[in-house]
């Protein structure tokens, strides 16, 4: 099994569906996307495999839908104060929002409870909007730390980076409760045991949503078979035993 975990691992890291830059127009940053040539085969592939391994989201390879779905959720979240919109056939453009990003600070040991505390008061603002697409409350499908830009200066997190959707399908309250899971699986293999329990403590208190917590609740069990290699993935390839013990406890905890 580790070898397979260790496999997929590699083919995951290696796959870079998009050129991404930075640019300055009018005196704004800007970050460009530009999907590859390759992405689609690529994507194709990956949701294949999401598939199999009972991942409810979706990798937009149909690229109009994807530059449709990136600007749409950039501007519904954050329109009021910053500009997104597609560039030609097969890029979009966001303007830069304030701050680094968590996965930042989780490498560099500088996460704290009050950027924990941003990033869920913004998850839970993110899941009160509405989404067309959903007919109902939306979902982001991939908010790992690194889609999650805090600003320290007016302690504000901002949600980033709409490359995925949960398929329309599935019941707002279990897209948004798989949100949180995949949140604290970015977060479990990449922080010090004994701050586990107290950092995924402060996120979910302040999401403050019980019951999406009690659904959450739910999905806290390393599985197996092909799904525990997509958590393989998604935990930083923290050890199985390591793992479930950390998971477990959180479980027992909410």
């Amino acid at each position: 099994m580790s070898r397979i975990v260790s496999a997929a691992g590699a083919l995951v890291d290696r796959i870079k569906i998009n050129a991404v830059w930075r640019e300055c127009r009018d005196g704004r940053a800007l970050w460009i996307k530009q999907r590859r040539w390759t992405a689609r085969p690529v994507m194709a592939c990956a949701n294949r495999f999401f598939r199999l391994a009972g991942n409810p989201i979706q990798a937009l390879d149909q690229i109009a839908m994807w530059q449709r779905w990136e600007v749409e959720c950039f501007l519904q979240l954050h329109g009021g104060e910053f500009r997104a919109f597609a560039e030609g056939a097969s890029a979009v453009a966001a303007e830069e929002v304030p701050g680094k990003n968590l996965s930042y600070h989780l490498d560099n040991g500088t996460l704290t409870p009050r950027m924990l505390e941003a990033a869920a008061r913004e998850l839970r603002r993110a899941h009160a909007a509405e989404c067309a697409t959903f007919r109902g409350p939306w979902s982001h499908g991939d908010p790992h730390a690194g889609n999650f830009v805090y600003d320290a200066a007016t302690d504000r997190a901002r949600l980033i980076d709409f490359e995925v959707m949960h398929h329309p399908t599935i019941r707002a309250d279990e897209r948004q409760a798989d949100d949180l899971l995949i949140f604290l699986q970015d977060m479990v293999g990449r922080i010090a045991a004994e701050q586990w329990l107290p950092s995924a403590g402060r996120f979910l208190e302040g999401y403050g949503r019980p019951e999406i917590v009690a659904l959450l609740r739910k999905k806290l069990v390393v599985p197996r078979g092909l799904p525990r290699v997509w958590w393989a993935v998604r935990t930083t390839y923290l050890n199985t035993a390591e793992l479930k013990r950390r998971i477990g406890a959180l479980r027992e905890r909410i």
